[in-house]
């Protein structure tokens, strides 16, 4: 991987409608100590909503014009094909990288030869147990624990060797998208992902409970939409039939898995009541998938995604 000593280290790329929906981002960004090595790739419908003042917070700013945040992969894509650092974090309106917590991650894909590395979650609203629902059910069964090579890595957040998101080609808002297999791919050809400890960003999560349960759904639907897309009508319907049994499954890994552990002390009295809705709303996500593909749900998740403090 070739760098240039005179340019960034990394690209944070993050998609957003206005400067205003990421202004606590760009104060995370601004307080990181070294700043001047980071260029901020905002991804956006058009230059103009973000306003007259674009001076950069960090050491260089770059707008894209996407026309639309809906599918939010193209936007992530579009971002990525423009920025200049050889690492790129694919970042959140929400979620807020600890003073120093991206110089491990450049580190690790640098120095260390890993594809792909992404941080550890802390709750940035943990006065709720909607929002530990939330964190647990979305990301439980990666928090906690100790620097460790994995298998799978949540598409945001991470960050990545820029050259082989690109290699990818037109394939590349697929395989961002949720379900979307990057990972998988990378895997596939030889190359390392990790989860890197000593980097820490603070995730805002959904806490209403109506929203929980939305969320859920719609992010779930995207999914499996993406997995099940190949799949005969047959395996379809067979995922469909088997979708009741989701929330069983998928929360009894979570509740036995290191993050949970880890967290326990933490999780106010009640959290299983929102966790076991929001599993219920992943599963029916999950069967509008199989039955009838992603429908209006990639646009749907867009204001969860980039608008989160508005289902605190």
């Amino acid at each position: 991987m070739s760098e240039d000593p005179s340019g960034p280290r990394v690209s944070f790329v993050v998609a957003t409608d206005t400067l205003a929906t990421v202004a606590d981002l760009l104060e995370a960004l601004r307080v990181q100590p070294s700043p001047d090595g980071i260029e901020l790739v905002l991804a956006c419908p058009s230059a103009a909503a973000l306003g007259e003042d674009h001076e950069s917070p960090v050491g260089r700013l770059e707008i894209v014009e996407t026309g639309a945040l809906a599918p939010l992969e193209e936007a992530f894509a579009a971002g990525v094909r423009a920025a200049s650092a050889p690492v790129v974090v694919l970042g959140e309106t929400h979620a807020f990288p600890a003073p120093g917590a991206l110089e491990p991650l450049v580190r690790a894909i640098a120095e260390d030869g890993y594809a792909a590395v992404a941080p550890e979650l802390r709750n940035a609203n943990p006065e709720s147990a909607a929002s530990w629902a939330s964190l647990m059910l979305t990301y439980g069964r990666a928090l906690g624990g100790s620097r460790r090579e994995v298998e799978e890595l949540s598409t945001h957040n991470t960050a990545y060797r820029k050259d082989l998101l690109l290699a990818f080609g037109r394939e590349l808002p697929a395989l961002l998208r949720l379900g979307g297999g990057v990972d998988a791919r990378l895997r596939a050809e030889g190359h390392r992902l990790l989860i890197e400890p000593s980097a820490i960003f603070a995730h805002l999560n959904v806490a209403r409970l109506g929203s929980c349960v939305s969320d859920r759904f719609h992010a779930a639907r995207c999914y499996a939409a993406a997995r099940s897309g190949s799949w005969s009508r047959a395996r379809r319907a067979l995922y469909a039939a088997g979708s009741p049994l989701i929330p069983l499954v998928l929360g009894a890994r979570i509740v036995r898995s290191p993050g949970w552990t880890a967290h326990r002390a933490d999780l106010p009295r009640g959290v299983l009541f929102p966790f076991a809705l929001s599993l219920a709303g992943l599963a029916a996500g999950e069967l509008a998938a199989y039955a009838a593909g992603a429908g209006s749900s990639p646009e749907r998740l867009v204001d969860y995604e980039i608008h989160r403090t508005r289902h605190l």
